[in-house]
């Protein structure tokens, strides 16, 4: 049985764990919460959550590394998450890099004053940040299509990555900036009303919230 080894309360290990759900494969969620450990580091040694164990011994780190490999080696005719196309699927990664990169690890510098009890940023780091956020707002308007989901007609991995990322980027600016810059594109509220009626989607969240007491009680590190 495949293990994914993370926290409830990570944006990024909910994205794998939703979409193992979503295609019906059977896991087992490790808990594992940061700082990691020589344990963790032997499994991956970026020190970065989530990780899955395949078997024994094999592992794989990095969050849109394992959703390709569930992907291929999990195909499900039924659901889907790469376009058929070379094009589309170019355009699906495309989409999540903006996501990961401009917006959700941009907002993550603001993340140890908003979701920790221990945190604070500095007026350099909010400055710096408003802008990377601004550009992957930017770039979403102009890809993203939104028409139900953020490729067009069909589902893919990019709206899951959304559905967790969007989240806490917009608490993080609204707390840091006074407003929710994601306010800016409409239908991001649209997509998430969509997506919160898929099963695993209410789940997955309902765990994370149940989640979020636990890793903000934890002592700094």
């Amino acid at each position: 049985m495949l293990k994914l080894h993370g926290f409830p309360f990570s944006n990024y290990h909910n994205v794998v764990k939703v979409v193992a759900m979503e295609k019906g494969i059977e896991f087992e969620e490790v808990i594992a919460y940061p700082p990691p450990d020589d344990a963790y580091r032997a499994r991956n040694p970026t020190g970065k959550y989530p990780c899955l164990e395949i078997e024994d011994g094999v592992f794989l780190g990095e969050t849109k590394v394992i959703l390709n490999y569930l992907e291929e080696v999990y195909p499900d005719p039924a659901l889907p998450l790469w376009p058929a196309d070379p094009l589309g699927r170019a355009r699906v990664r495309e989409l999540m890099e903006i996501i990961d990169l401009y917006l959700e690890m941009s907002a993550r510098r603001l993340y140890p004053q908003v979701f920790s009890s221990h945190g604070k940023v500095s007026e350099e780091v909010k400055l710096h940040a408003r802008p990377l956020i601004q550009r992957g707002i930017d770039g979403l308007k102009q890809l993203a299509q939104f028409d139900p989901y953020i490729l067009g007609s069909q589902l893919t991995l990019a709206d899951f990555s959304a559905t967790f990322h969007f989240e806490p980027v917009s608490i993080a600016c609204k707390a840091i900036y006074g407003v929710d810059l994601l306010a800016e594109i409409p239908a991001i509220a649209r997509h998430r009303e969509l997506m919160d009626e898929r099963s695993c989607v209410r789940q997955v969240r309902e765990e994370q919230l149940a989640d979020q007491k636990i890793f903000m009680a934890r002592p700094s590190t």
